[in-house]
């Protein structure tokens, strides 16, 4: 199957919420700490564009979110709903997204990828991402 004009890319909308918890929750990216609902829309009051989603027959399959900081940005959380995959719509995102920092300035865009995961290493590789220096995440 291959995209098709029924697929709409799209900034998220508060309405959107639920659907994109669940898709996030199905491919093992959700975070409660900083993907609660009251996090998510105030990261969308200050910049509307920081998360896009991929609707279907208004029903959203995709998402995938941009943080930056004015030196760098990342995509982060590109999640499509299993049923969907392989349809070229994870690829639609990214392409979105990369537009939307090109067009603040950024001449880079980064993303974490689990180094565990060679298969998902392979995927962002055909996209035209290459590897980085290796760093341990850490927080607090």
């Amino acid at each position: 199957m291959s995209l098709n004009n029924k697929i709409i890319i799209r900034n998220f909308t508060q309405s959107d919420y639920p659907f994109m918890r669940q898709i996030l929750e199905e491919g093992g990216l959700f975070d409660s700490n900083i993907d609660n609902e009251a996090r998510v829309l105030e990261k969308i009051s200050r910049d509307p564009q920081s998360t896009i989603v991929a609707e279907e027959g208004g029903k959203i399959i995709g998402t995938l979110s941009i943080m930056e900081d004015g030196q760098l940005a990342f995509l982060v959380r590109l999640a499509v709903k299993k049923e969907h995959r392989g349809r070229g719509l994870g690829t639609k995102l990214m392409q979105e997204a990369e537009t939307i920092l090109k067009a603040r300035g950024y001449e880079e865009v980064h993303i974490l990828v689990n180094e565990k995961d060679p298969e998902l290493q392979d995927y962002y590789e055909r996209l035209g991402y290459g590897k980085g220096q290796v760093y341990q995440w850490m927080y607090k």
